[in-house]
């Protein structure tokens, strides 16, 4: 009977031996140094980005405009096209300004009478023979038309429209001879020395998106990738569609990139 229960003794405590055994041959076997080890290398890996997302970015101008003019006139000459570049304080738009020039030199004849009746009564006054009433009235009628002259004078500044800015014409609207009213658009024009790319992006990204990070952007109409820079992000956040407006600059050469064109810019996702 005795031997029944040394066997089954034996049975039970056989098993935990031998797992105890495995336990501590493994503890030899791996230095501590190398558990260390593997758990940096699986922490390096949760850090690194899990996925990426793509996102539409439009190529837009540094600068842009439309030129037209305050008073309804004449075009008398448009010295560029579609596509042409331009400098700064190159001629663009001329007007025909002939019947500005005369009222211009009406208004100069005009001014120099008044002067020389208020020069005139300041000379009689020391013999009194002129009221210090007669005298102010002459000098404000030279200083109404003076005036009047100074703002037919600025008018005719307008008879020419040059470039603000050196860049390149987008769209001619208007041609030679032909008479424009007040506000209507004459030409567009554009600045593309500098480009830009406008991307909606989730607002819940300005987490970790921060300006200086860079990202390649593949332009549809070339099919080139080009390298950008994260250059600003809007200051508000679209309370709808929780997003939010950001910009980037290229870093690459974009002599074959116009203004209009888009592209993806594709962005890696951390977790």
């Amino acid at each position: 009977m005795k031997n029944y229960r040394y066997i089954f003794l034996i049975l039970v405590l056989l098993p935990f031996w031998y797992v105890t055994n495995s336990l501590a041959e493994l503890t030899k076997l791996m230095d501590p140094s190398e558990l260390i080890v593997i758990d940096k290398k699986i922490e390096g890996k949760v850090n690194q980005p899990i996925s990426t997302a793509e996102i539409r970015g439009l190529i837009k101008p540094h600068r842009e405009a439309v030129l037209s003019s305050d008073v309804g006139a004449k075009i008398a000459h448009i010295s560029v096209k579609d596509g042409d570049y331009f400098k700064k304080g190159e001629k663009l738009i001329q007007f025909d300004c002939d019947r500005k020039n005369a009222e211009l030199r009406a208004a100069a004849a005009e001014t120099k009478v008044r002067k020389m009746i208020f020069n005139n009564n300041q000379d009689l006054l020391h013999f009194n023979a002129v009221g210090s009433l007669e005298l102010e009235v002459s000098k404000a009628q030279y200083d109404k038309a003076l005036a009047e002259q100074n703002v037919i004078k600025v008018r005719n500044q307008e008879c020419v429209i040059k470039a603000p800015w050196n860049g390149r014409v987008a769209e001619v609207k208007a041609y030679a001879h032909e008479v424009i009213e007040p506000g209507r658009e004459i030409m567009k024009i554009l600045d593309d020395d500098s480009l830009e790319i406008e991307m909606i992006v989730p607002s819940n990204w300005l987490r970790w998106l921060q300006p200086g990070i860079n990202y390649p952007i593949t332009v549809d109409e070339t099919g080139k990738k080009y390298e950008i820079e994260i250059a600003r992000i809007g200051a508000r956040v679209d309370p709808v569609s929780q997003t939010v407006r950001v910009f980037a600059s290229f870093k690459d050469d974009t002599s074959d990139v116009l203004a209009g064109m888009s592209g993806s810019v594709v962005f890696d996702l951390p977790d």
